[in-house]
Formats: structure tokens, sequence, C-alpha cells
């Protein structure tokens, strides 16, 4: 028996599903409410509805956010009393969050007496760093005070307007304590080509960039300067620690690739435009000397691992420090672990500069974290001479090492071979447990009858 609900059109994506206890018949009697002040006995079938003390609390399908933060977040806590509409209001609490795009719930008997209670989540993967501009506080205040508060804030937030909206209110609840009564908005901002942050700012705005110069830049042309700050800058809001942030990701990085280490920007002025409603922004430039490599590792391996790790940088060779080099080799490094199963991976960078001989050590940062496996393959949408050729030409099987993006790899390569006439929309939805470490994956077809010629023969593609 099943219960669904209805959820706002603003809310993204949700789907929710109550499954009641399994043996339920199809019609019951209404539940009555327990009267008795005594321990409730274990509930039944046909009491549902009563209340009875929680005894567990599990949570499915969560990677980000701990199991911890997600119970403080729903409000349910253990020994209390439970029944449907306290868990209707813990889903409801947590879909309300904003972390989630999707929040279901079931519960059963518990062997102690109680309900034994479940919650099914798919966390938003996209998450944003803070930046705090023109308020009278720093970020580190306001990130400690943001993980006192909201168990599911770790540093990072989605990028909903839920998030924002309660953020802003409560950055305004600590600038109250300090005596300042400031009106906070936040949104989303992109502080460098495809980076974003959430900014929050007084809610009366900041003046806008409206133009940008250069001065004492040889290296580099100050008209290259302005075209690459230029990309994101103009129009957003001012204050000279977004900017120089702003410079760190779109200037140094032009001066690392030619071995110029120590670029500076001592002076920034910034005064009202006498063209549009904004400020033109002055920035001087000390472009400092030139570093030689000495030599590229990788941080913390053994000389065999580092070895490895390093062939798959692919590294050229170089005497200049270049170090977009660098952090293109440590791209193909994280892409090649997570293509192995790995699918956290992380890889960052990292350098030693020795100032007095201006020659510069670079690191590759490896964080492998946990292998992942491929659990099991259930494929929707197809009859049983399609489904039956699907599983032949998936040749990842359970246990082995599953690769990140496999499944969509998977469906590009079923349309270039033609397995099915009338091909409509495909979807591969990875089911990821953190937990276990373990990868299930559903295929989805839809309009998709299988051809009349004979399936793909097994193994005819499925390496990346």
């Amino acid at each position: 028996m099943a219960r669904l609900y209805n959820i706002e059109e603003a809310m993204p994506r949700i789907s929710l599903v109550l499954l009641l206890f399994a043996g339920l018949i199809p019609a019951q009697t209404p539940a009555r409410k327990a009267t008795s002040a005594a321990v409730p006995t274990t509930p039944t079938p046909t009491s549902v509805a009563r209340d009875f003390p929680i005894d567990s609390i599990t949570v499915e399908g969560n990677r980000i956010l701990s199991v911890a933060a997600i119970t403080a977040a729903s409000g349910l806590k253990l020994g209390a009393t439970g029944n449907i509409a306290v868990f209707d209001a813990a889903r409801d609490r947590l879909i309300a969050s904003g972390y989630f795009d999707m929040v279901a719930y079931r519960y059963k008997p518990a062997t102690a007496g109680g309900y034994d209670v479940t919650f099914e989540v798919q966390e938003i993967d996209t998450l944003y760093s803070i930046r705090i501009d023109g308020l009278p506080a720093t970020l580190d205040e306001i990130t400690r005070f943001l993980r006192s508060n909201d168990s599911l804030f770790t540093g990072q937030m989605p990028g909903t307007q839920q998030v924002i909206r309660r953020t802003a209110t409560e950055i305004e609840q600590y600038l109250e304590t300090k005596g300042h009564s400031d009106k906070v908005a936040g949104k989303v901002i992109a502080t460098a080509p495809e980076h974003f942050e959430v900014d929050f700012t007084p809610i009366r705005g900041l003046p806008a960039v409206s133009a940008v110069s250069f001065e004492g830049s040889k290296l580099i042309s100050a008209i290259d300067l302005h075209n690459k700050i230029s990309e994101v800058a103009f129009g957003q809001p001012f204050t000279e620690n977004s900017f120089r942030t702003l410079l760190e990701s779109q200037i140094l990085p032009l001066y690392e690739a030619k071995g110029f280490m120590r670029v500076t920007f001592p002076k920034i002025t910034s005064e009202p435009s006498t063209d549009v409603t904004g400020v033109d922004v002055k920035v001087t430039v000390d472009e400092g000397a030139e570093y030689k490599l000495t030599r590229a590792a990788v941080a913390g391996k053994s000389a065999g691992e580092s070895e490895r790790i390093l062939k798959r940088a692919k590294l050229p060779q170089m005497t200049i420090a270049n170090f977009d080099q660098i952090r293109d080799a440590a791209k193909r490094v994280q892409d090649s672990m997570r293509h192995q199963g790995f699918l956290d991976a992380r890889v960052t960078t990292d350098k030693k500069m020795d100032d007095a001989k201006k020659t510069v050590e670079f690191f590759l940062v490896v964080d492998a974290g946990p292998e992942y496996t491929f659990g099991k393959l259930t494929v929707n949408g197809l009859g049983l001479d399609g489904e039956a050729a699907i599983r032949k030409m998936w040749v990842v099987k359970p246990g082995d090492p599953f690769p990140e993006g496999y499944g969509d790899y998977f469906l590009s390569k079923v349309k270039e071979e033609g397995l099915f006439d009338n091909l409509g929309e495909t979807k591969a939805k990875p089911e990821i447990n953190a937990d276990t470490h373990v990868v299930d994956m559903t295929l989805d077809f839809k309009g998709a009858p299988p051809k009349e010629s004979a399936p793909r023969r097994p193994g005819e593609f499925g390496g990346r």
C-alpha cells in the first residue's frame, strides 16, 4: 500500500513515495490513536497510524552529507514518538532544506517494539563555496556560525533559492548579535570561467564593475590582461577582496604559464564611472621574476607509485615553470583514476619555491578515495530480446571497478551501433552507495523496438 504526495512546482524534481508495512491488505479499518499510557506493543499492520517510539533512523543514497547531519535536519530523534504525521513532517523539513532532489521514507516494526525509519535521499551534488562582500563580518566568522546552526552546511551549499534565502536570514541573525541590522541577499555569481560561488552582500547591492585598466605590465600587454579579466569581471559587484579573487583566478595563471610565479597586485583603485552606472577599476601589476623548474613529483608517494602516476600525467619536458601544464596533468590523472573506479578521486597541485635561486618544484597531490565496484544492471523499457542484447553488450561485471560515466558512454555506443530502430529517449541512472562503494546502474529506454536482424555479439565494445 502506498501514499503519494504532490509537491509544489517550486520543489525540483521531487518524487515521494511512502511505503507502509509489507503484507497490508487493500482495505483497512481506520487506525485509532493509542490512548493507553502504557508502553506500546510492537506495531502491527493494523496499527500503522498509532504512536510508537522511534527505535532506529537510517539514511540511504547520501554521498555528501552525513547520516547524522540529515537526521538532525529531519528533526527526528531516537526514542521520540513516531507516526505518519511525524514522519511526513520530517520528510517535509528535508525537502524544504533545499539540499535534496528527492526525499522519500519508509518505516516498519522494530524488534525492540517501535519503528525502524529509513529515509531515501538524492542529494543536489552541485555545491558552491560562499563569499561575503560588503558585510561587517569576515567569511571565517560567518562560516563558523553557519556550521554551528545548520547541520547540512559543510562550507559549501547548493545554489537553490531555499538554501540561499535561509542562509541569508541566518547571516542577518549573526549580524544582529554584533549590533548590525544589515539586510542580506545572496546569489550565485561567476568568479572564474566555469567557477561559481554564492555571494552574500547587503540587500541594497554593491556597485558593479564598468571598466578595468592595468599599469605596470610588461610581459603581457595591458590589452590582453583587460580582455582576460573582462570575461568575468564586467557587471560583477565590486569589492577589493572579490576583485582580487578574480585577478588571482584569471590573471595569475597567464603569468604562471610563463614561469612568473610571484606576480602581485600592490594597488587596486576604483572610482565612479563617468560613462555608465558603476565603477572603473585600475590595477597595478608587479610581475616579479621568472622561475626555472627543478622537478615535478607526486607528493607523499613511493618512487614506484609516483612514477606510475607521472606516466598518467603525461607531463611535457620543460625548463620554465609552466603551472598551466601542471594543472592539465592533474586533470588527466584525476580523470584516469575516476575511469578506474575511484569515483571520488581528487588530484590537486602544489608548489615549493626557492625565491633566492628563482626555482620551483611542482607537486601533484593525489587523494584516491575508495574504489567503487559494479553491482547490478537494471534495464527498463525493452522486450526480452532487446534486454538480452543489452546485457550481452554491457561488459562491466559485478565486482569490477566501475568507470565514471560508463552508463552514458554505453548508451552513446548503443546509438552508434544502431542496434534498435526508432530509438527514443535513453537515460543512464547510476545508484552510488557511499557506504558499500557499490554502483548499481539502471538503463531506461523509450520507443526502442529491436531490429529484425540478430543483435551484435557481446563484448564488441566496452572499454573507454
